[in-house]
């Protein structure tokens, strides 16, 4: 005899199972899904908001959440709380993740820089007037890896300063406004803030040839968002290509509110010109390594090859 009501449930089953895997196949590993990343006010941030605002991200059929934080304390426990898939990060950071069992891979270069600024009334003119004179930087991060290695390409070491440990950045801006340190090394937009106040540009990562600022994925989101985080620097190239070749005028007002900078830089930024993504090469890698192996900072033996994946090249 013939169980209509048996039938009726196999078939629904069968429904089921097909939308099932039609969301599988639509947000698992395929295009589909939200991806949420994590950056802080910084000029590096500018062509990750661009892509989200002029609906880059869109175009390539993807959602992206991006979550901006006022420090990296605050985006590193969002991050390893797993409420982040990527972040804007360094590479000495990603050493130190690796280190700690955290999976992360950088993914992509960005082209945020740190400036080495004397105080207006320090008397220091050139890196090397720095020597026997406070630096404030924060310890054992990229700062003082990017300070040390800005030292020893002029000729100095390390030892030649007195290091003075100021996470905050505010704060390091502040000591240098009021002459309680001679020089600090600072992000955008203190820098640029330090040096309309009268400071003095002495040097910077990216004049060295450094740039240690990246995008970085988590293994899993790479692994479960394959699709998703091959069209998200897609839509990172074009936002490149578009800020590239547009004058900064036709979205200044982003800038400014993307980096903080104050509203009477208008008509004053001047933007790096950005690269398109690619991935650090080894040798900055194994240098990052090294600092941080000889920081004490990690104990794991680290490669270039452990920090990387190639994703976002395809």
């Amino acid at each position: 005899m013939f169980n209509y009501k048996k039938t009726l449930s196999l078939f629904s089953a069968v429904i089921l199972a097909v939308s099932l895997t039609a969301c599988s196949s639509k947000n698992g590993t395929d295009q589909g899904q939200s991806l949420t990343f994590g950056l802080m006010p910084s000029v590096d941030a500018v062509p990750f908001i661009i892509a989200d605002e002029k609906g880059f991200f869109k175009e390539q059929g993807i959602n992206v959440k991006l979550e901006v934080f006022k420090s990296a304390k605050d985006r590193d426990a969002a991050f390893q709380a797993g409420s982040l898939d990527g972040i804007i990060g360094d590479e000495v950071a990603v050493c130190l993740y690796q280190n700690a069992d955290f999976d992360v891979k950088i993914t992509g270069i960005t082209d945020g820089d740190f400036m080495l600024v004397a105080g207006k009334d320090s008397g220091i003119k050139t890196i090397s007037d720095l020597k026997g004179k406070s630096t404030a930087i924060s310890e054992k991060t990229v700062i003082e890896y990017t300070l040390d290695r800005i030292l020893e390409k002029s000729g100095m070491q390390s030892g030649d300063i007195t290091k003075s440990a100021v996470p905050a950045i505010p704060t390091r801006l502040e000591m240098l406004r009021n002459g309680k340190t001679d020089a600090a090394l600072l992000p955008e937009p203190f820098s640029t803030l330090a040096v309309k106040d009268g400071g003095i540009l002495l040097g910077s990562a990216n004049k060295e040839d450094m740039y240690p600022s990246v995008s970085a994925f988590t293994q899993k989101a790479i692994a479960s968002k394959n699709t998703d985080i091959k069209s998200f620097y897609k839509a990172y190239n074009k936002a490149v290509e578009y800020i590239n070749s547009t004058p900064v005028s036709e979205y200044e007002a982003t800038v400014i509110k993307a980096v903080g900078y104050p509203e009477d830089m208008k008509g004053k930024i001047s933007l790096p010109k950005f690269r398109s993504n690619r991935l650090p090469s080894d040798e900055e890698l194994k240098d990052a390594i090294d600092w941080s192996t000889k920081k004490g900072l990690i104990k794991k033996t680290l490669t270039p090859k452990d920090l990387v994946n190639d994703i976002g090249l395809k």
